[in-house]
């Protein structure tokens, strides 16, 4: 079975905080750093959500892999890893059902009062998505991608 490991982390530090390994059959897994097993392994298209739990230790975190109403998966991980997780499963295409979308998953905001999606939402995610870039977990083309649509509102 073919795969493709994407180490979380930027720079120097790629791979410091594990790694996400996608597999053929749709699924993808997370790997501690200097661990041989997975803490998880979820089909990509299954995965609807997330939800971050103080953890046991300083610093720890429990982050819960949503989908369909249940609770996919969980996995103790380091302070920050969980939303680098989550942010390479938010900018696959196959996330939450999309599969065939040639794009990252789109970023929805909540609509203000009226209808309308404000300067300081669009402003907010423009930020987020940029954190994500940051961090690796979208590439150049994803974040101009997402940013266009964002700024098209």
């Amino acid at each position: 079975m073919a795969s493709t490991t994407h180490p979380l982390g930027r720079g120097m530090n790629s791979g410091a905080f594990g790694r996400i390994i996608e597999y053929d059959d749709g699924t993808a897994a997370y790997k501690r750093p200097m661990e041989f097993s997975h803490a998880f392994r979820v089909r990509v298209a299954d995965v609807t959500g997330f939800s971050v739990e103080r953890g046991k230790k300083m610093l720890q975190r429990r982050l819960l892999i949503l989908g369909n109403g249940t609770t996919l998966a969980t996995a103790d991980v380091a302070h920050g890893v969980a939303e680098q997780i989550e942010g390479w499963f938010r900018a696959h295409k196959d996330f939450g059902g999309n599969r065939g979308s040639s794009a990252a998953a789109p970023i929805h905001t909540s609509p203000q009062p009226g209808g309308q999606s404000g300067p300081s939402l669009i402003a907010d995610e423009l930020m987020k998505l940029a954190g994500l870039r940051d961090q690796g977990i979208l590439t150049d083309a994803e974040f101009e991608s997402q940013k266009a649509k964002l700024l098209a509102r």
